[in-house]
């Protein structure tokens, strides 16, 4: 009631003032909701229908449209202004911002759009800032682009409480992934430690160096125990994320020089180049085998083989050696040659004493002297390599060498084949039997008419026969039964007497028999048994040997023509000595040993002789350290024929013995 009493107040006033006027007007904003106020009173939001009096044409109402994001609209309306509808525009409110850009110069865009055309590092302007449908400020992007830096950005709102802004460049980042050949390697990046390959690292900065306009370059180590260290220089490269290390093993040209030159050298199995100078060479690296930088090691093998010599392989290591390039190998000679044994031994089986071959290989010298300071023997025969020389015997006239050579595998083809030869080794070798039969340890008879050998040619049991010494026909067996008979030798007593070594199937000894020729009566000698039986020239004592119980070596023992007391010899019970020969007068004995056996020779077996006048100085007579053995003397007493493997074959030699 009040308002309206003072609306019609107005109106009695304006009635009489005379000339005023009311219209009646609808006010609208864009947007719709603003408040209102019409001459500083608030009229709520629009829109609003509004009754304005206009007192004369001077008089002026003002309306005010606020709104939050915008600024304030005023709107006068005189009288003569007819409208009845007022649409009053809000604007956006405008704040003044300035924008400062480090550490350099930069393209400013705001909400995407540039700015300024050359880079800057400041600028000022205004914005307009408003509020969204639900009253939120809306905002302005503000970035900053200049090459070499990563794009910045900042939102600016009406609602910071400071319109200065400060944009800082940040430096371009990547992330690394650094793997390396060996991988497990250590990284550092300048300086610092950031891990073993394979390693990822995210989000490095790489900065920007605006003086040079280039990037500023980061410095990468790698290092692993066993490899020099790498060092790469890292920048932006476009984006690059992918590094690899490749670790380059250590190297070196080796040069293997030998004594003597030109061995074939292989380093694990591959032969090396020889080079202009006669060594041997080849490029090889050092990789590390173990995280401890353990470098690898290489094995040379050096080997040289010719026609006639044969050097021992010699092995090289061959390390890093601090880069160490020249290397030398002096290797040793071969001095031995293996040769094929073959020998017809006598076995004890289930079924008796049987002949049997044993194969095998032994060692010989390749030189066949005897060394500086002595005469060298004579080889007296040329026989083909893989030939089995077995036993040999001396003519009583030395003017003949018989020796029986060996052949087959097994016990069933065990052959052999006797053959003679002149003293000089003139005129090639006379074959006296067949080879069809096993024919062993010939001996001549003292006259020198007749051979007395063992020979399995009527059973295959071997007995004693007798031939002309001439080879002409018809054989004669001179010992029947079941023993196995070998080494006859006859005596040169009016009625002769054959000795021989005697295998009974009862016994696990040899036994020592005599008989008088044209009897069956044979006589036992000794109760020990024995082997190898030499009557002497006189026919008054028989040189034998006898094994030790205990080392299984053979002594040389003397003993009368009848049997009876024995005499040691030799009397060495751990060295071997057998095949013993009297001297045309028998006061020398001739025999093999093995006295010389040692580990580089142990298949050495060499010459002695025993002067019967002082038997317990024998003398050696070889000394090559090859297998000598069967001696046989020459009649003169000067020389011995024998068997030897010297200088790779089985050979017939004569060597001087005075």
């Amino acid at each position: 009631m009040r308002a309206m009493s003072g609306l019609m107040l107005a109106f009695l006033l304006v009635g009489l003032m005379g000339c005023a006027q009311t219209r009646r007007v609808t006010i609208a904003t864009r947007p719709p909701d603003a408040t209102l106020k019409i001459d500083g009173v608030q009229r709520g939001k629009a829109p609003i229908t509004e009754e304005f009096v206009f007192k004369n044409a001077e008089d002026v109402h003002r309306v005010v449209a606020s709104r939050l994001g915008f600024a304030d609209q005023t709107v006068r309306l005189l009288r003569d202004d007819t409208r009845d509808q007022l649409m009053i525009e809000l604007h956006p409110v405008i704040r003044r911002v300035s924008i400062t850009v480090s550490p350099a110069p930069a393209i400013i865009s705001i909400d995407g759009k540039p700015i300024n055309t050359e880079p800057t590092n400041f600028i000022a302007t205004d914005l307009e800032f408003t509020v969204d449908a639900k009253n939120r400020w809306t905002t302005h992007t503000v970035s900053a682009d200049r090459p070499g830096f990563a794009p910045a950005e900042q939102v600016l709102s009406y609602s910071d409480p400071d319109p200065n802004y400060q944009i800082l460049l940040q430096p371009m980042r990547k992330d690394l992934s650094i793997t390396s050949t060996p991988d497990g390697a250590l990284i550092t990046l300048d300086g610092h430690e950031v891990g073993k390959t394979p390693l990822k690292l995210s989000a490095q900065p790489f900065q920007f160096d605006v003086a040079n306009n280039a990037y500023a370059n980061h410095v990468l180590k790698a290092t692993k125990p066993g490899y020099d260290p790498v060092e790469q220089t890292l920048s932006w490269d476009e984006g690059k994320s992918d590094y690899h290390v490749d670790f380059v093993p250590k190297a070196k040209t080796v040069h293997i020089i030998t004594d003597p030159a030109g061995a074939t050298v292989t380093v694990d199995g591959a032969a090396m180049e020889r080079s202009a100078d006669g060594s041997s060479a080849a490029k090889l690296s050092f990789p590390a085998v173990d995280d401890k930088g353990t470098l690898k090691s290489y094995t040379a093998t050096v080997t040289k083989k010719t026609a006639d010599s044969e050097w021992v392989p010699a092995q090289l290591a061959i390390g890093w050696d601090e880069g160490k390039s020249d290397y030398r190998v002096t290797l040793k000679e071969i001095l031995t040659r293996p040769v094929e044994m073959l020998a017809a031994n006598p076995q004890r089986t289930d079924n008796g004493w049987e002949i049997v071959p044993v194969r095998g290989t032994v060692l010989a010298m390749k030189d066949v002297t005897e060394g500086a300071q002595k005469v060298s023997p004579v080889q007296l025969t040329q026989l083909p390599a893989g030939t089995f020389v077995d036993t040999l015997a001396v003519s009583p006239d030395g003017s003949k060498i018989l020796f029986t050579l060996l052949s087959g595998k097994n016990k069933q083809d065990l052959r052999s084949q006797m053959l003679a030869i002149h003293a000089d080794g003139s005129g090639g070798a006379a074959m006296l039997t067949d080879g069809k039969t096993l024919d062993l340890t010939p001996s001549f008879t003292p006259d020198g008419l007749q051979i007395v050998f063992s020979s399995n040619r009527a059973s295959n049991r071997p007995a004693v026969w007798s031939m002309a010494a001439d080879g002409a026909p018809g054989v004669t067996q001179l010992t029947s039964g079941d023993t196995t008979d070998l080494w006859p030798s006859i005596d040169s007593d009016p009625k002769p007497r054959l000795f021989y070594q005697a295998l009974v199937d009862t016994r696990p000894d040899p036994r020592l028999y005599m008989t008088q020729l044209g009897t069956t009566t044979k006589t036992d000698l000794i109760q020990s048994g024995g082997g190898q039986p030499r009557v002497n020239p006189r026919g008054d004592a028989v040189v034998f040997t006898l094994v030790n119980g205990k080392t299984g070596k053979r002594d040389l023992y003397r003993m009368s023509d009848k049997g009876g007391l024995l005499e040691n010899l030799t009397n060495t019970p751990d060295i071997d000595e057998y095949d013993p020969a009297w001297n045309k007068d028998g006061t020398k004995i001739a025999f093999a040993s093995d006295q010389g056996r040692t580990g580089d020779h142990p298949d050495n077996r060499d010459l002695w002789v025993i002067d019967l006048t002082r038997p317990q100085q024998p003398t050696q007579i070889t000394t090559n350290g090859s297998w000598d053995d069967c001696p046989g003397w020459d009649p003169s007493g000067n020389a011995l024929y024998f068997r030897s493997n010297r200088g790779g074959s089985w050979q017939v030699w004569k060597i001087d013995v005075r």
